[in-house]
Parts: structure tokens; sequence; C-alpha cells
């Protein structure tokens, strides 16, 4: 009982600070406004410039992309700080992750790395087809993941998705193009070191942090949002909050992008 009196003001003031965020930023959530909204209105043949992901995304995506813009990126925040407090089960770490560099990132520019949360939430493996979506910031943390259901699972996705959109896979492969972009704030190839450490660790610890975290070291391209998976995960694991929040707004704002 105790808990709840403290947990539920923790959640409103997070949303609401979100929701400030939201209104008072001057941005215009170029990701989902130019991007993936258009397409996943277009769910059927969503490959329009700019969109690599794996198709089955925007499927997903399809049911807020019917609401206006501005309320549909509103409910997609919301909705990806829900799925951050059900995997971190905790309102003060929610809050941390809430007010976190990469929160802020990912409402700037409306982008869905809240499925990538979730992917990790789901037991047993079977979060891996939204773990494929958007790939840079988690797909080491696939490694724990890897069974004969999450396998199943996963070939029922791609096996599926051939059957409605055909060769979707070379759209991916021009997704290269954007590692000269100036929103790329990845550190490849000079983090790479940092990650084969952490990867290490990482498996011997069973740790999804320390995988995502060397994910993002191996990536050769990320965008800031991208790494809330890694600080859902710092936080979770109580692995240096304080330092971790510190580090990614000091990162956010050092680093050009």
């Amino acid at each position: 009982m105790t808990r709840a009196i403290y947990t539920v003001p923790i959640v409103i003031i997070s949303l609401v600070i979100l929701l400030l965020l939201f209104v008072l930023l001057p941005v215009t959530y170029v990701d989902w406004m130019r991007y993936l909204r258009p397409a996943a209105l277009n769910w059927r043949q969503p490959y329009l410039r700019g969109v690599y992901n794996p198709p089955w995304l925007f499927y997903i995506l399809h049911p807020l992309a019917l609401l206006p813009p501005r309320p549909g990126v509103a409910l997609l925040i919301v909705l990806t700080f829900v799925i951050v407090c059900l995997y971190v089960r905790s309102p003060w770490k929610a809050f941390l992750v809430g007010v976190s560099a990469p929160m802020v990132a990912l409402i700037t520019v409306g982008q869905v790395d809240g499925l990538l949360v979730l992917g990790l939430a789901i037991p047993g493996g079977l979060g891996l087809p939204l773990l494929l979506t958007k790939p840079q910031g988690v797909f080491l943390a696939v490694l724990r993941r890897l069974n004969r259901w999450s396998l199943l699972v996963t070939v029922v996705f791609v096996t599926a998705s051939l059957l409605v959109w055909g060769r979707w896979w070379p759209h991916l492969v021009q997704g290269q193009s954007v590692v000269g972009s100036r929103h790329n704030v990845s550190l490849f190839p000079y983090s790479v070191p940092v990650g084969v450490v952490l990867l290490l660790l990482g498996i011997r610890q069973r740790s999804d942090a320390l995988l995502c975290v060397a994910s993002l070291c191996f990536a050769p391209y990320f965008q800031m949002a991208s790494a809330l998976p890694a600080i859902a995960a710092m936080v979770k694991e109580d692995r240096f909050v304080l330092g971790t929040f510190v580090a990614t707004w000091a990162y956010f704002l050092l680093v050009p992008h």
C-alpha cells in the first residue's frame, strides 16, 4: 500500500513532464512526420525515402498513424513511457529514464525505440521480432534470447513478411547511406574495443544492459534515441544509474549531431 501511494504520483508527474516537453520543445517530430507515419499509413508499400526498417514495424504502427499527426506522436510518447514503467518496475527508475537524454531525443524526433524496450521485456525471447525492427541498439541482446521458440516466432514473422511484402531486405541495405549523416552520434570504430569488453562481460553476467551498450559501440550509426533500451536496462539492473544518467546527457550535449 505504501509503495502504491508513492508510485501513482511519480508516474503522473513523469507523464506530465513528458507531455510538457512534447508541448514546449521547439521540434517538429521529424522522424515520425516525415518517415514513420507516411510509411505506416502506406504499410503495404512502406519503403519511401528514408525508411530502412523491417516492414512489420509499419503494420504495428498503422493504428497510431491513423490518428492526426500530433495526437498520434503524443500517444506514441505516452505508450513509450508506459512500456518503460512496465520494464523497470519502479516509479523512480521510470522517472530517471523518462527525463534521460535518450527519452528527450525520442520525443524531439518522434521515434519508436520504446518497442525495443518492449522486446526486452517480453519473456522467453518472444520479443525478438520487435528487437529486429531497429537493431542497432539491441542486436547483441538477441544472443540471450536465442532458443527454439524465439527462432520459431522470428521465422514465422519473416516468412509472413515475404508473403506480404516480397523481397524487402534490399531496402535495409540502402540504409548504409545514413552512416555519414549529421544525426549520427556513433563513435565507431573507436568504440569497438570498449564494445568487445562489454560484450564479454554481458555474456558472462547475462546482462541486457551491458549487451545493449556493447551494441551501440559496434553500431556504425545510431541516433541518441537508440540508446533508450540501453539506459532503461542499465537503470533496471542498477548499473551505475546516476553515472549513466549524467553520461548520456553529457554525450547528448557534447557530441555533434
